[in-house]
């Protein structure tokens, strides 16, 4: 099932779908997918990128928000996660993907009026998957810049949106912000 975001206002601005992600991947059904289910996935979205005559990022940008937006509890991230790098690096584009995929959660979850509760929590995990795969490199400055930016978001989640979390993945909600926050004091307690 795919979620399709329309005009939202967020910021005073309208903000539509050509700026946010076309087609939102729900967290719920990609929780379901498996390996090969992610890996075809991933691979389809390259093959279609690859093939584009205009947009060769758009398609690695879906991918990468379906890949981000899964529960990763079984660190399906790591396994699926290295050729759509590799294809993003070829274009020079893995940082501004990562950094536009960012700035959208962090927009719909500041503003979540127009925004469902489980598009929401899929925002939500894309940003604690985020956190993770950065948590080690936080001394580096790009993931310092995000881990920062997400922390300083102040985001807080909805109670809808906190209902449909601990209905669709039976855990308690942590604002991604709390979570940036966390990370950026582990290092300074080290100095």
């Amino acid at each position: 099932m795919l979620l399709t975001l329309t005009a939202a206002l967020i910021g005073g601005a309208v903000v539509t779908a050509q700026t946010l992600t076309a087609t939102l991947y729900s967290y719920s059904r990609l929780a379901l997918k498996d390996l090969d289910e992610m890996n075809k996935l991933v691979q389809d979205k390259i093959r279609e990128s690859r093939a584009s005559k205009s947009d060769k990022v758009g398609p690695l940008r879906e991918a990468m928000q379906a890949v981000f937006a899964r529960p990763n509890e079984d660190f399906m991230i790591d396994k699926v996660m290295s050729p759509l790098r590799n294809e993003l690096d070829e274009h020079g584009a893995y940082e501004s993907t990562l950094r536009s995929l960012v700035e959208e959660s962090v927009l719909a979850l500041q503003k979540p009026d127009n925004v469902k509760p489980a598009a929401q929590v899929t925002y939500a995990v894309m940003l604690e998957n985020f956190l993770s795969e950065m948590k080690p490199r936080v001394g580096e400055s790009f993931e310092k810049e995000i881990i920062t930016q997400i922390r300083d978001a102040k985001i807080s989640l909805t109670r809808k949106a906190e209902n449909e979390r601990k209905l669709g993945m039976m855990k308690p909600t942590k604002s991604p912000s709390d979570m940036a926050a966390d990370i950026l004091k582990g290092p300074e307690k080290k100095k």
